[in-house]
């Protein structure tokens, strides 16, 4: 049964992934790009700590990722309906930008 679900989900993944709307594909995107950034913007420090602790904080950034990438996405697809955008995928990695803003990372 658990390899089902995992198709499923794999499936929805791609469909959304596959969309040209943000609101289905940022917040999947998001969720892997901000741990990504945050781990790469941090000052480079001892790291010599329970190894739950630091999947619980990727865990905790991908899900702000994901709600980020949610909210902004929804204002990226309206800005593209409304003719305020060319790009309607502009800044799709970037959890708090539209596509009408500039980048923050």
């Amino acid at each position: 049964m658990p390899t089902k679900r995992l198709l499923v989900a794999a499936a929805l993944s791609a469909l959304a992934l596959s969309s040209t709307s943000c609101t289905l594909a940022k917040p999947l995107v998001c969720a892997v790009t901000m741990p990504i950034y945050v781990i790469g913007n941090s000052d480079g420090c001892n790291y010599d700590c329970d190894p739950r602790g630091a999947a619980c904080g990727i865990l905790v950034f991908a899900a702000v990722g994901a709600a980020g990438g949610l909210v902004t996405g929804i204002m990226s697809d309206i800005n593209w309906i409304a003719g305020e955008a060319d790009d309607p995928t502009r800044n799709l990695h970037d959890p708090f930008a539209t596509n009408t803003s500039a980048g923050s990372w």
